[in-house]
C-alpha cells in the first residue's frame, strides 16, 4: 500500500461536521428526527456544506425528512456513522440496522461509512469475523467505503488497522482517524498518513489530552485548541501528505458556540496553510 504522495492545495479538502453530538440514542423515531434536524439547521448556520450523518433502522418517513432538510439547507452527506454499538446487538437487529445504514447511504450517495471496531475480546471472536465479512459485502455492494475508527480501547490501534486492511487489500476499507483518540494513542499524523496512505478517508477534528474521562467519571468533550495536540502542525501534515478527503468537526452540539468556536479554529488554521 503506496501513502499519498501528490501534494494538493489545502482548498481540496472538504470541510464536514459531525452530527453525531446532537443525537439521542435509542429514542422514538420522532425524537431522533426532531434531534437531527435541530442539529442540520445549527450546521448549515455556522458555514458547514458538509455534514457526517447518523442513522439507524428508522422508518421510511424519518429518512425521506432527513434528505429533504439536507436539499433544503444545501448540504452535502460526507460520511455516515453506524450506530455506536451496533456490533453488540442482536444478529436480526444487527443485520436489519446495518442494512438499513448502508441503503439510506446509497440512496444519499454518501461514499464513506464509519465502524467503532468492538473491543477486546470480541474482536477475536468469531462473531466479530463474521459480521465484519457482513458489512464488507454492503460496503462493496453500495459503493460505500466501510473505515474503522481508531478506538482508545484497541492496543497498538495503528497496527491492528493496518494489519486489517492488508487482510482486505482488495476491497475499498478505510480509516477514519479521530485526532483526540491520536492523541491518546501517542500516534502523529506523520506516521499515519505514511502508514495509510489513500486508505484515510476521514479525519475527526477535535482536541485532546490524553484524558478521556474528568475526575467525576464523565466523558470530556474538548473543543478545538483548548488541549495540547498542536492542530496546526497535524493538519500541515495532512496538507503536505497532499490528503484531500473531510476534515470533520466532531464536538458536542449541546451548546450552538461549540460548532462555531470549533469551525472558526479550523478556519484560521487553514488560512495558516
Amino acid at each position: 500500500m503506496k501513502p499519498i504522495a501528490t501534494l494538493k492545495p489545502a482548498a481540496n479538502l472538504i470541510i464536514s461536521c459531525s452530527t453525531i453530538g446532537g443525537i439521542r440514542f435509542g429514542t422514538p423515531p420522532e425524537l431522533f428526527l426532531t434531534d437531527q434536524i435541530r442539529t442540520l439547521v445549527r450546521v448549515r448556520d455556522c458555514g458547514f456544506d458538509h455534514v457526517e450523518l447518523i442513522y439507524s433502522d428508522e422508518p421510511e418517513w424519518v429518512g425521506k425528512t432527513i434528505e429533504s432538510a439536507l436539499q433544503d439547507f444545501a448540504l452535502k452527506p460526507y460520511s455516515i456513522h453506524l450506530p455506536k454499538f451496533v456490533m453488540s446487538q442482536d444478529e436480526q437487529e444487527f443485520k436489519q440496522v446495518t442494512s438499513a445504514v448502508f441503503a439510506f447511504a446509497a440512496k444519499l450517495g454518501i461514499g464513506v461509512a464509519v465502524l467503532h471496531p468492538p473491543g477486546p475480546p470480541e474482536l477475536y471472536g468469531t462473531q466479530w469475523l463474521t459480521r465484519f465479512d457482513r458489512l464488507l459485502e454492503l460496503s462493496e455492494e453500495t459503493h460505500c467505503s466501510l473505515t474503522l475508527e481508531n478506538m482508545p480501547y484497541i492496543p497498538n490501534v495503528d497496527e491492528f488497522l493496518l494489519d486489517i486492511i492488508r487482510t482486505h487489500e482488495m476491497t475499498s476499507l478505510g480509516v477514519t482517524i479521530d485526532l483526540e483518540y491520536m492523541r491518546f494513542h501517542g500516534s502523529q499524523m506523520t506516521d499515519i498518513v505514511e502508514k495509510f496512505g489513500h486508505r484515510l478517508l476521514n479525519v475527526h477534528f477535535r482536541d485532546g489530552d490524553g484524558k478521556l474521562i474528568d475526575a467525576d467519571g464523565r466523558r470530556r468533550y474538548l473543543l478545538p485548541g483548548t488541549g495540547d495536540i498542536n492542530l496546526l502542525e497535524t493538519l500541515r501534515a495532512l496538507h503536505r501528505a497532499g490528503y484531500d478527503k473531510a476534515i470533520t468537526v466532531e464536538v458536542s452540539h449541546r451548546q450552538r458556540d461549540n460548532i462555531v468556536k470549533a469551525k472558526a479554529f479550523l478556519d484560521d488554521c487553514l488560512r495558516m496553510l
